[in-house]
């Protein structure tokens, strides 16, 4: 077994009985913390992989009458912060995402309505492959940010009656 880090993002703050709720739920192996009034569950957990860690943790922190409501992640960034972590000026960034410089196939903007946020690790992948930017995320920051859009997607769809034939996508 491995020591896997994570940080589960919940529905609300526990008060002091749902923090009992939650060690004999399982998450004894988490240090509850509330960070702008939010609350969260940093794991330290043993599993053969860093997903059976997750999902059991997230399983056991749902069977303490919480809802999960994503990951904690640094994936999601700003041109700006792609410009610092790739070495290259704001202007050269925003231009190779806008495909006025550079090859295109610049990833997508995750959002949109004058704010645009980016994947990280989408742009790791891109710039490796086109500009041999010497920029790294490891495997666990990747499933980390991949598990928390399954999360939120899970909880969009939660009372959806498409959901089971939607959660196909992940294998299609």
């Amino acid at each position: 077994m491995n020591s896997h880090e994570f940080t589960l993002i919940l529905d609300r703050v526990p008060n002091e009985e749902e923090h009992d709720a939650l060690f004999e739920a399982g998450c004894d192996d988490a240090a509850v913390e509330e960070r702008d009034r939010v609350g969260l569950l940093d794991f330290t957990r043993e599993a053969d992989s860093l997903a059976q860690a997750l999902v059991s943790a997230i399983r056991d922190a749902e069977s303490a009458g919480f809802r999960v409501e994503g990951v904690r992640t640094d994936d999601l960034v700003s041109l700006r912060t792609v410009a610092a972590r790739l070495d290259r000026s704001y202007e050269s960034v925003r231009l190779l995402a806008a495909a006025k410089r550079g090859p295109g196939g610049f990833p997508p903007a995750m959002s949109g309505d004058g704010w645009a946020l980016y994947s990280w690790s989408q742009v790791v992948d891109w710039s490796t492959r086109h500009l041999n930017a010497g920029a790294e995320i490891t495997a666990h920051e990747v499933e980390i940010a991949a598990t928390d859009h399954i999360v939120r997607a899970r909880n969009m769809l939660r009372d959806n009656k498409e959901r089971a034939e939607l959660s196909r996508i992940l294998t299609a």
